[in-house]
């Protein structure tokens, strides 16, 4: 039995990440993408007190400085020149572009950070299985590769250093080559893993007949009307977006950071939707305490 979040039916919580991702990288404007960013860390952080999003912080505060920095200097359109460097301008426009693309890409990592504690194996094979068994299984697969590779890896090295191989003493040479060797290994155990899992699948008859979940998810009446509330909110932000709000103007000349009216009716919109986690925890937070 779960609960919270984890209790819902794994349609809505898709559609929940989905709606996210679309409105994440559809508003441009820096406070709706700013407001996204703390909302979704705390979501990570109600999931496991942050524990998954601490392992990303450093590459994801190394990929949002890059993104800052580098744009301006790369890109020199905009009418609002600030300084020059060798001779190449540096403008306004460039620089807020590259902080509400860096912005927006992190939102989107730390979504998926999120997205990865939520919808497990067993969820995401239950979405697309009836649909796309095989295509499903094969994106399980590749979502969990990188993780398995990355424990595995560091169970070898573990391993190799006891024996004394390293990759942090020695030559360049020596290093080198002890790295190969332990890409060697790790290359070796997961083929031979994965040809077994194919044996596995083949002898259960895996993609033969109708595929059916061991888990019987149903949606309930609060699935149902967070589906609903999840699609009208979702609906009209996009219904704004289509009419110009929620945007800011960047090229040729940054626009107005004024927001108006509808501006702030979607901004709350959008806060709903985001927030949507957060909401369900505190209300069984309260449920329990109260």
């Amino acid at each position: 039995m779960e609960n919270g979040i984890r209790g819902y039916h794994p349609y809505v919580v898709f559609f929940y990440y989905i709606c996210t991702g679309f409105l994440v990288m559809y508003f441009k404007h820096p406070l709706f993408l700013a407001t996204a960013l703390i909302i979704l860390i705390c979501v990570n952080i109600s999931h496991d007190r942050g524990k998954s999003l601490r392992k990303w912080m450093i590459p994801l505060m190394v990929m949002s400085l890059f993104f800052m920095v580098l744009n301006p200097f790369l890109v020199s359109r905009g009418t609002n020149i600030l300084f020059y460097f060798r001779g190449k301008q540096v403008t306004l426009e460039a620089t807020m572009y590259g902080v509400v693309m860096a912005i927006a890409l992190v939102s989107v990592i730390v979504m998926f950070v999120s997205f990865n504690i939520l919808l497990n194996g067993n969820k995401f094979l239950y979405i697309f299985s009836k649909v796309l068994p095989r295509t499903a299984f094969l994106l399980m697969l590749a979502i969990r590769f990188v993780p398995l590779l990355k424990s595995r890896f560091d169970e070898i090295r573990a391993v190799q250093r006891v024996r004394g191989t390293t990759m942090t003493v020695g030559t360049l040479r020596q290093r080198a080559r002890n790295g190969m060797y332990m890409i060697q290994v790790l290359l070796t155990w997961s083929l031979e893993e994965a040809i077994q899992t194919a044996d596995s699948m083949k002898a259960r008859g895996y993609g033969i007949g109708k595929k059916t979940s061991y888990i019987p998810y149903r949606m309930e009446k609060r699935d149902w009307g967070w589906l609903a509330t999840l699609l009208v909110l979702f609906s009209v932000c996009i219904w704004g977006g289509m009419l110009g709000y929620g945007k800011i103007v960047i090229y040729p000349e940054l626009g107005t950071l004024h927001l108006y009216v509808l501006d702030w009716i979607l901004f709350v919109c959008m806060t709903i939707i985001l927030a949507f986690p957060l909401i369900v925890e505190g209300r069984e937070r309260l449920r329990w305490k109260y």
